[in-house]
């Protein structure tokens, strides 16, 4: 009953324009959540637009699909808070009472605090706001700003993301070496040579100029080891003073693009997830928690120059 009055109040206090932006990202977040089962980050998301709808069905039915994702990346304490909250609605769930189970036997077997008098006690100081990455080298990649500890932004080496893309992309044999190398020092130069309101020129848009099947090809290989989601920005009605909510040495010369703002959760789009130095710019600027997807490089161009009025790069 107070669930349901809280829901009730929630609702009604949204206007019409932000019940209309939730309900878009909701129907983009399904269909991500659809494709990429195990994507935690895009299931907080959708968790959230459902609870600002009021929709506590909705909500405890997304709360379940995190928990199994959680579990299955290890992270218990995470997927252990997403299984109390189904309890509370439904005490006896019994596929939700077997994970709690399985948790705390994992837990005790891992050596850490065994759960005594309820399933909480003792867990939550091992919560981490995401799941440790497995991505080698790449820790820091799919985790999510806190929003402390921010200083001002220093960009010192614009074009280190697009030597470490290059290797990655040798390495993954995506290309041939003398091919990247020539792409990204015409990269390089173009990027050297930016003036006033000029957007940054992408290595990935430079090696596959009209090739849809190598570009999808590419950001298959870099979803796999990233880790990000894939967001089809294209069909998403962006709000420009979301996208503005980022200085232009973010936006403009490095193509990050935020597309959405659900909660106290920004969604940020990329075409290079190793721009590490530009990332972590983005977790300094912004006073919320920063969750990171994938774009086609050309979609990025296009919004930033509709949101900016700017003329396309020869």
């Amino acid at each position: 009953m107070v669930l349901a009055f809280y829901a009730f109040v929630l609702e009604h206090t949204l206007s019409q324009e932000e019940r209309s932006q939730i309900l878009q990202t909701i129907e983009m977040f399904e269909v991500i959540t659809q494709s990429q089962p195990d994507d935690y980050q895009s299931l907080e998301i959708l968790k959230v637009a459902y609870q600002k709808l009021g929709k506590t069905e909705e909500a405890l039915r997304v709360s379940r699909r995190l928990a199994e994702a959680y579990f299955g990346v290890g992270s218990y304490a995470l997927a252990m808070q997403e299984c109390e909250a189904v309890l509370v609605v439904e005490p006896n769930a019994p596929e939700i009472v077997a994970m709690l189970g399985e948790i705390e036997t994992r837990l005790h077997d891992a050596g850490q605090t065994k759960v005594q008098g309820g399933v909480q006690n003792g867990l939550m100081a091992s919560y981490t706001s995401a799941p440790p990455s497995a991505t080698g080298g790449l820790l820091e990649i799919g985790g999510r700003s806190s929003g402390q500890n921010r200083k001002q932004p220093l960009l010192q080496d614009p074009e280190q993301g697009n030597d470490q893309l290059a290797k990655f992309l040798v390495l993954q044999q995506m290309f041939p070496e003398d091919e990247v190398s020539t792409a990204l020092e015409a990269v390089k130069e173009a990027n050297k040579a930016m003036t006033g309101q000029m957007l940054a020129t992408s290595l990935l848009e430079r090696l596959c100029p009209d090739n849809n099947e190598k570009m999808e090809l590419v950001l298959s290989a870099l979803i796999d080891r990233t880790k990000f989601a894939y967001v089809p920005l294209e069909y998403y009605d962006i709000d420009r003073q979301v996208v503005r909510m980022l200085p232009d040495d973010l936006t403009i010369n490095r193509l990050f693009v935020p597309f959405d703002l659900v909660s106290r959760t920004i969604m940020v789009a990329v075409c290079n997830p190793f721009d590490a130095e530009a990332r972590e710019a983005v977790q300094q600027s912004l006073d919320y928690a920063v969750t990171w997807y994938l774009a086609k490089p050309a979609v990025i161009i296009k919004t930033l120059q509709e949101t900016y009025k700017l003329e396309p790069r020869a």
